[in-house]
C-alpha cells in the first residue's frame, strides 16, 4: 500500500517516527518533511535518505496527497492559515495533537473547502522529545484515536484509518469532546500528579527512592514547555478531573483520619479501594480495545 505523496510537518518525536515508519515500510511514493529551520532536518538526512527535506511550506504542500501536522497545538493555526489555499483539494490532512476540540475548532473552518480534514491522536511517545527519540516502531500496537465529526468526509475517515493502521496503530473513533475528557483522565491528569509527587517529595526522601517512585513519576521528565501548552489547551476537562481526583484522595484521607470517637473504617475502606484498583489495573493490561468501533 502507498499513500502517494506524504508530507510531514515537524520532524520531532512523532513526526520523525512517522518518517522512519513510512520509509521502512515503503508507504509513500514521495516523502516530504518540513521544518522551520534547516538544523531540525539534519538528522533526517541519513535516517531517511529518500525524503525531501524543506523549510519552504509551499514546496512541502505541493501535490501532497496526505499531510500530517506534527507541530505543537499552538502552532497549527499559524502554520495552516496562510497556506490553506495551497492544499490539493483531494488531500487528506490530519494532526497528532493530544487535544482535539481546540484543533477541530481552529483547523476545520480553514480546510473545509480546501482539503479533507480529520483529527488524529496517536497514543504513543515517551518522556523524551525530538528526532533523537524517534523510532520506526513507535506506533506498533499503539492506540490511535481519530475524531471524525458530522462534517468529516468519508474519504478522510477511511484514509486516516488506513494510514494509521499501515504504520502499526490500532484505530478507535470518538468525537473531539469525548476524546479530550478521556485523555484528561488517562494522560493529562497523570502528568500533573507525577509532577506534584516529585515536587512534594523532599530531597532527603528522594535519596531513598526506588523503582516504584521512579516508575510512578517517569512522565514528569517530559518537556515542561510542551506540557504547559498541552495542559492549558485542555483546561476545562482537566479542571473537572482534578476536582474528581481530589475527591478520591479525600476519601483515603478521611479513612485514615476518622472522626473522633467513631469506629476506624481504615482497614475495610482502604482494602476495598486497593482491591478495586488492582482488578481494574489487571483488566487494563488484559483488555484489547474495540479498535474499529464507530461512534
Amino acid at each position: 500500500m502507498s499513500f502517494g505523496a506524504v508530507t510531514i510537518i515537524g520532524p520531532g518525536l512523532i513526526g520523525g517516527s512517522l518518517a522512519l515508519a513510512l520509509t521502512e515500510r515503503k508507504l509513500a511514493d514521495r516523502l516530504v518533511v518540513y521544518a522551520r529551520s534547516k538544523s531540525a532536518l539534519i538528522e533526517l538526512q541519513s535516517a531517511c535518505p529518500g525524503a525531501e527535506l524543506t523549510t519552504d511550506a509551499k514546496q512541502a504542500l505541493k501535490d501532497a496527497d496526505m499531510v500530517v501536522l506534527c507541530i505543537p497545538i499552538e502552532s497549527m493555526f499559524a502554520f495552516v492559515a496562510p497556506v490553506a489555499h495551497l492544499f490539493k483539494s483531494s488531500a487528506v490532512v490530519t494532526d497528532v495533537g493530544s487535544v482535539k476540540s481546540r484543533v477541530e475548532r481552529d483547523l476545520a473552518p480553514l480546510l473545509i473547502n480546501n482539503a479533507h480534514w480529520i483529527g488524529s491522536h496517536p497514543m504513543a511517545g515517551s518522556e523524551k522529545s525530538g528526532f533523537g527519540a524517534a523510532r520506526a516502531n513507535l506506533f506498533d500496537g499503539a492506540t490511535v484515536v481519530i475524531t471524525p465529526t458530522a462534517k468529516t468526509s468519508l474519504v478522510a475517515d477511511k484514509r486516516a484509518e488506513e494510514f494509521w493502521r499501515a504504520v502499526g496503530g490500532c484505530v478507535v473513533r470518538v468525537d473531539p469532546e469525548t476524546h479530550d475528557n478521556y485523555v484528561a483522565q488517562i494522560s493529562h491528569l497523570p502528568h500533573l500528579v507525577a509532577a506534584a509527587l516529585v515536587n512534594h517529595s523532599s530531597t532527603e526522601a528522594r535519596e531513598l527512592a526506588g523503582g516504584g517512585f521512579r516508575d510512578t513519576t517517569r512522565v514528569a521528565s517530559g518537556s515542561p514547555e510542551l506540557w504547559t501548552e498541552i495542559l492549558a489547551a485542555n483546561a476545562k476537562p482537566l479542571v473537572k478531573n482534578i476536582d474528581d481526583f481530589i475527591h478520591q484522595l479525600l476519601r483515603f484521607r478521611f479513612a485514615l483520619e476518622p472522626e473522633p470517637g467513631s469506629a476506624n473504617p481504615f482497614t475495610s475502606l482502604l482494602l476495598k479501594a486497593l482491591q478495586k484498583a488492582q482488578r481494574t489495573r489487571s483488566e487494563l493490561l488484559e483488555k484489547k480495545p474495540n479498535f474499529h468501533k464507530r461512534p
